[in-house]
């Protein structure tokens, strides 16, 4: 199911759950089609071989010429306007040619498989999480699931209510960060962020400081403990060395977090029995855990006993890598993938964003690599882009992608206001911190500085003008103030404004906001005049500086 809420997917309708089911995503993308007539643009059945530059001799600074793209087609109609030859493996092998090339062939494609000393001598059933199909194959068996994103989480959960499956464990090699993506019942998660001053009208001081983030983390914290554990929700088990605002990219799928609390709050007498009763866990069968270790060798007597490197074993009839996917673009030619490659190795390298590790982590798993502006485009091939690649650490890449899309149809027509000190790829300003994903980014952040480029992020006095559109200002206003950035609230202003976008910002999203309930809202309202009161501090910092130095206060400048 979708693990971010309807309302930041822009699937705010009252037909829809908070957390839409597969098959309702598949319903909302096939009534997408009907209403825009879109079904005529798609072509089913069709394997894409290879992407390449058009321009032959390879003369052009950029990308001009377009692209040739060359693609297996399947179906039975023929294609009368392509050049078309029979191949050994079926259908027909097309090539034509676009003026514009939209890469969004997805995250999760080429399944990744982590080397595993021995994992010959295993005696049992190995499989990617990409196979995995039903819960059946766990019965009479003994289950290890590697990994620690939301799918080991899913699988193990999937794995431990089968009640004819043996036992069930966990490897994680580093940890994360677990809160489920409903905290109560109407209250997603990704709806307790809010935008003033932490996405924008953030002074550049007081970001790059990133002491909004340290007040959240405290926030956070609290209001962790008092659910019973500083780690993360209800957390007791394959956590994360420290929990801060911008540093993780929360694993929502919390189903089997009970589960695997059961065997190390049983080893606390006290509190953690305390616990296991608040929660209802003291019946619940284990999922046992091993955290911060890898699998260093298969026991090759039994061929079943698995040993890890800190000495623990766990025997297993099967195991489950969850280990996620690569990055993949096998269609692009060869000339292309270097030269995102090279970018990145040029934005790693400077400003201290701490990328040249993750690079070397990028050769060793053999990864294609994305584009630097905004990890959509490069510079020499504003005609490619790569839409809905990068990782939030709380939100929904849909929305995201729709304001790639935007930004990138503006760049074409020349209408991208980029700054030129900002900076690109691993060193932008939206990154998540703790950077166990390359791409990961923080969401609002990141929706703020695209909208900022092509003048679409609201602005106060748009927001407090009352006219035909805007018909409850006030409404308008604390809706974006007070709530996460969601899509509608880039259409207010700027060049893809729409009437309806203002419709659904004083009416679903406001309901969005007031079912938060009272308690939430003030204390998002506190940590927000708390904000306030930092950067008036910082304003009133850089006037006195600007004084002394002779030169012009710039306030709430961009930042990039």
């Amino acid at each position: 199911s979708s693990s971010s809420s309807s309302s930041s997917s822009s699937k705010s309708d009252d037909d829809y759950p908070d957390h839409p089911s597969a098959e309702q995503y598949v319903k909302y993308l096939e009534e997408y089609c009907n209403r825009f007539d879109l079904w005529k643009c798609i072509r089913f059945q069709c394997q894409v071989i290879s992407v390449s530059d058009a321009s032959v001799d390879g003369t052009k600074e950029d990308d001009v010429a377009g692209y040739a793209v060359t693609y297996r087609d399947y179906r039975n109609s023929e294609n009368n306007d392509a050049q078309e030859s029979a191949t050994a493996e079926g259908g027909v092998l097309c090539t034509e040619h676009y003026d514009l090339v939209a890469v969004c062939s997805g995250l999760h494609n080429t399944p990744f498989i982590p080397t595993i000393p021995n994992i010959d001598s295993f005696q049992g059933t190995i499989l990617h999480s990409s196979s995995y199909k039903d819960a059946s194959i766990f019965s009479h068996k003994r289950v290890l699931v590697l990994g620690s994103g939301e799918t080991a989480m899913d699988i193990a959960h999937r794995a431990v209510s089968n009640p004819s499956t043996k036992s069930v464990a966990l490897n994680v090699r580093n940890g994360f960060l677990s809160i489920p993506h409903n905290i109560t019942q109407d209250r997603p998660l990704d709806v307790f962020i809010t935008n003033l001053f932490e996405h924008a009208y953030e002074h550049p001081w007081v970001h790059a400081l990133r002491l909004r983030w340290t007040i959240s983390t405290i926030v956070i914290r609290l209001f962790l403990f008092l659910a019973g554990s500083s780690l993360g929700f209800n957390q007791w088990s394959c956590a994360v060395d420290t929990v801060k605002r911008g540093y993780h990219i929360i694993n929502k799928s919390h189903a089997a977090m009970s589960h695997l609390n059961v065997p190390v709050k049983k080893r606390s007498v006290i509190l953690g029995r305390f616990w296991m009763w608040m929660y209802g866990e003291t019946y619940l069968k284990p999922i046992h855990s091993f955290h911060k270790t890898t699998i260093d060798s298969i026991d090759t007597k039994n061929g079943t006993t698995i040993q890890f490197d800190n000495g623990t074993t766990f025997d297993a009839d099967m195991i489950i890598m969850a280990t996620g996917y690569k990055q993949s673009f096998p269609f692009l030619s060869d000339v292309i993938k270097q030269e995102h490659r090279d970018e990145y190795n040029k934005t790693s390298c400077g400003g201290g964003g701490g990328g040249g590790n993750l690079n070397n982590k990028r050769h060793e798993l053999d990864e294609d690599f994305l584009p630097s502006e905004h990890f959509i485009i490069n510079k020499r091939r504003p005609r490619l882009a790569f839409i809905g690649f990068v990782r939030p650490n709380v939100g929904a890449i849909p929305p995201m992608s729709e304001l790639q899309v935007m930004w990138w149809l503006c760049n074409l027509r020349g209408q991208v206001k980029r700054l030129s000190s900002a900076p690109t790829g691993q060193n932008a300003s939206y990154m998540v911190l703790g950077r166990k994903y390359p791409y990961g980014v923080d969401y609002g952040n990141y929706m703020h500085r695209v909208a900022e480029d092509i003048d679409a992020a609201p602005t106060l006095s748009c927001l407090l003008q009352s006219s035909k559109r805007n018909k409850h200002p006030w409404k308008a206003l604390y809706t974006y103030c007070q709530g996460q950035a969601h899509i509608p609230l880039f259409r207010l202003r700027g060049p893809y404004a729409s009437k309806m976008c203002w419709d659904v910002t004083t009416n679903e999203l406001w309901d969005v906001c007031v079912r938060r309930g009272a308690a939430e809202n003030i204390g998002l309202l506190s940590v927000t005049i708390v904000s306030f009161w930092m950067n008036l501090a910082a304003c009133l910092l850089e006037c006195v500086w600007c004084l002394c130095c002779g030169r012009r206060p710039s306030f709430f400048t961009r930042y990039g």
